[in-house]
């Protein structure tokens, strides 16, 4: 990939000068510049990153359970510092403590240890 001449290596999909993350504040200026000129329905750059997170939890429940390296990849394409960041949106997809009990028979404290990061988007 190239930025700004110069070859880099990254994790983010929109990766910032420094191979760094974008500012919140330059994620939603430039979402809304750009959502607002192709489209007329409201949306938000949250809205899209919590719909991400959402779908592929949700996803996760009519495949095969890899739930910690999933879990692992998710935190880290949207940045978190911490699984605990992540966990936020495991807890907003209705019934699926439940089905993670069920199909691991465990609970997720248990399948999913905490990882330290490098990055930082929070």
């Amino acid at each position: 990939m190239k930025l700004y001449g110069s070859s880099i290596l990254t994790g983010y999909i929109f990766p910032a000068k420094g191979n760094t993350f974008h500012k919140r504040q330059w994620v939603q200026t430039n979402f809304r510049e750009l959502w607002d000129k192709y489209n007329k329905s409201h949306a938000t750059a949250y809205e899209l990153r919590h719909h991400y997170a959402i779908e592929n939890i949700n996803r996760w429940t009519d495949e095969g359970f890899g739930f910690d390296a999933k879990l692992l990849y998710l935190s880290k394409s949207m940045g978190h510092s911490t699984l605990e960041s992540t966990k936020y949106y495991y807890s907003l997809v209705p019934g699926m403590a439940d089905i993670l009990e069920e199909k691991t028979k465990t609970d997720f404290e248990n399948i999913v240890p905490e990882v330290d990061y490098e990055e930082s988007n929070e």
